[in-house]
């Protein structure tokens, strides 16, 4: 990660979009990336099983544009229906956040792999789809 992104980033995690104190002790894992004329950040924290994704305005005084908790996968909640998650391969394109989702499924089927992504467009987040297009 770029050092100028690394540090605006770990200025911007001070406060949840709940307003809520964001514990730095507490973030597992931080990506940011500039994106036109805002900056997107990803987040997860020790103890939570969701994603954050979050965009920012730095010409407003950072304020949160957009935001969205990755908590599910197939109308499936991350914390009851699923024995395991791991966000995976996370990166920035020019779409959006794109990642790997692995989930292990309560039923013994076995680890499930999709790639995913998160658009991103103008400053807005849509919800995470498969990269074929599925949701």
């Amino acid at each position: 990660m770029d050092g100028k992104i690394f540090l605006i980033f770990i200025a911007l995690l001070a406060m949840k979009a709940n307003g809520e104190p964001i514990d730095y002790s507490k973030i597992s894992e931080a990506k940011s990336a500039r994106f036109d004329k805002v900056v997107v950040r990803y987040f997860r924290q020790y103890g939570e099983v969701c994603a954050n994704v979050q965009t920012l305005d730095p010409g407003k005084n950072w304020q949160i544009i957009s935001t969205i908790h990755i908590c599910s996968f197939e109308d499936k909640s991350f914390e009851t229906e699923f024995a395991d998650i791991q966000f995976q391969n996370i990166y920035f394109a020019e779409d959006g956040l794109h990642l790997t989702l692995s989930t292990t499924p309560l039923e013994p089927i076995g680890e499930q792999i999709k790639n995913c992504i998160v658009p991103i467009k103008d400053g807005s987040i849509d919800q995470m789809t498969y990269r074929d297009g599925g949701k």
